[in-house]
């Protein structure tokens, strides 16, 4: 297991770091997870609260015998260590455990807005969304326009400030929310939320975050920010098993009608009506929540925050500078997004002899190197990066019926991500083996079949699943 630690602060472990994997060349290597914007690895506080909570395990809404009290009561700890980690004021805000992930809670949020105040139209959307922030708000009768970035092509960076000043100003008293991530899944850049915030306020319009790929990586100081719905994923903070998370100002989540009605969220109903709780979070949790899941990723958060959420962004900026300063010097690499700013926890490229798939795959079977590769679920920020590479192809020696095909092997990206048990060995591991890769490229390439989605497959080398996994039958 991997660790972290401070001087003086308990240590983070994470289950599945000395995983080891066969290569295509018949070696047998421990796997480098350099996936965490997907799904980081498992902290082992995670596991082993719920191996704790599970002899006491019970449903929640009640106090009625001993089981019930300890998980309603640790449920109701949760909650606040949630917002303790987040910086958001109790007395301000709310946590809401919902879903399995982002999306739920943004496709409520979504729907909610567009009913309490249905008289704004307009919907401001950063065009670097991943499709859970973006795809929510084209519903429900939402006029959605898209942001300006600043920048252009494969150099675009943040949110320009100034033109989303103009379109305010032209669509003045029409816009009902902001929608922005916090960081990018994609190229790591991220959106200056509290100027974001006041803008938005200013014109009287509220404020949506996806906050999935920062949470990871340093403080959230909601108060400081002061965005109006703040959400992310569990599994992005090393709790796999752990729901959704909605963080919302109390005083507009309570005019949001178009909520999942069931059990818990309500203090009377007869068969002619139904009074919802007045309290939060109950009167957004209807039915059993994910309770040994909410537990597990409150005691992560728990952990971070006495390792030192500081500490946290140190180590996370360090390693990220380091990883792009030794991608610079490689000589085949072509980043995306502004160079002169910082990464957060994610950075994408293309190789430009060989096709994101081919990267990937390689650096998987015979690195035993995870990375991730394509469009992320950000399709059009993705397409938007590569428009100019895209119409710079020469097809003149490809076969029309070859064409399309061929451009889909270049429509995508390898994303490298970071977490907390990575460290600047890791990167100098992935060095090495894309240096080693150049020199490699002629031999490899004749081993894989290109597909047509744009992957590529090894011709005679494939992991046997099953075969580390000994509940499959």
């Amino acid at each position: 297991m991997m660790t972290m630690s401070t001087a003086n602060q308990p240590m983070l472990e994470f289950i599945g770091i000395d995983t080891r994997y066969d290569t295509a060349d018949g070696h047998n290597l421990p796997r480098l997870h350099l996936d965490g914007a997907a799904s980081p690895l498992a902290c082992k506080v995670a596991l082993d609260t719920t191996a704790e909570l599970l002899p006491h395990y019970s449903n929640s809404h009640s106090y009625v015998h001993n089981s019930a009290k300890i998980s309603t009561n640790a449920l109701a700890w949760a909650h606040d260590e949630l917002l303790n980690f987040l910086d958001a004021s109790p007395d301000l805000y709310t946590a809401i455990f919902i879903g399995a992930g982002t999306t739920a809670a943004i496709n409520r949020v979504a729907r909610g807005l567009s009913v309490a105040r249905a008289e704004k139209k307009i919907v401001l959307v950063s065009p670097m969304e991943h499709h859970a922030n973006d795809l929510p708000h084209r519903q429900f009768g939402n006029q959605v326009h898209y942001l300006p970035l600043q920048g252009h092509g494969a150099l675009q960076g943040a949110v320009d400030l100034q033109g989303m000043e103009a379109l305010f100003e032209e669509h003045s008293g029409n816009v009902n929310y902001v929608a922005v991530s916090s960081v990018s899944n994609v190229t790591g850049i991220r959106n200056p939320i509290e100027k974001i915030s006041q803008i938005a306020h200013k014109h009287g319009a509220l404020v949506v975050v996806d906050g999935a790929q920062s949470v990871a990586h340093g403080p959230s100081e909601l108060n400081r920010l002061n965005a109006d719905f703040f959400i992310f994923s569990g599994h992005k903070l090393y709790t796999p098993f752990s729901p959704g998370v909605l963080v919302a100002k109390k005083n507009i989540l309570q005019d949001l009608p178009e909520q999942d009605l069931g059990g818990g969220s309500v203090s009377t109903v007869s068969y002619y009506d139904y009074q919802l709780l007045a309290t939060y979070p109950d009167r957004e949790q209807s039915g059993t929540p994910n309770i040994a899941g909410s537990i597990a990723l409150a005691s992560v958060l728990k952990r971070m925050n006495k390792l030192g959420l500081e500490a946290v962004s140190q180590h996370s900026s360090r390693t990220m500078t380091y990883l792009v300063d030794e991608l610079k010097k490689l000589p085949n690499i072509t980043f995306y997004g502004d160079p002169s700013l910082a990464r957060i926890g994610a950075v994408s490229f293309n190789h430009k002899r060989i096709d994101h798939g081919l990267v990937a795959a390689i650096l998987n079977d015979y690195y035993a190197i995870a990375v991730r590769n394509e469009c992320f679920c950000a399709h059009p920020y993705v397409s938007s990066l590569l428009k100019e590479e895209l119409w710079q192809l020469d097809l003149s020696n490809i076969a029309d019926d070859q064409q399309e095909d061929y451009i889909n092997r270049k429509r995508g990206m390898v994303r490298i991500s970071i977490s907390l048990y990575n460290s600047t060995e890791d990167v100098d591991r992935l060095i090495s083996a894309l240096t080693e890769l150049d020199t490699r490229i002629d031999e490899l390439d004749k081993e894989y079949q290109a597909q047509n989605d744009g992957s590529y497959v090894h011709k005679t080398f494939n992991v046997d699943w099953r075969s580390e996994l000994s509940f499959i039958d």
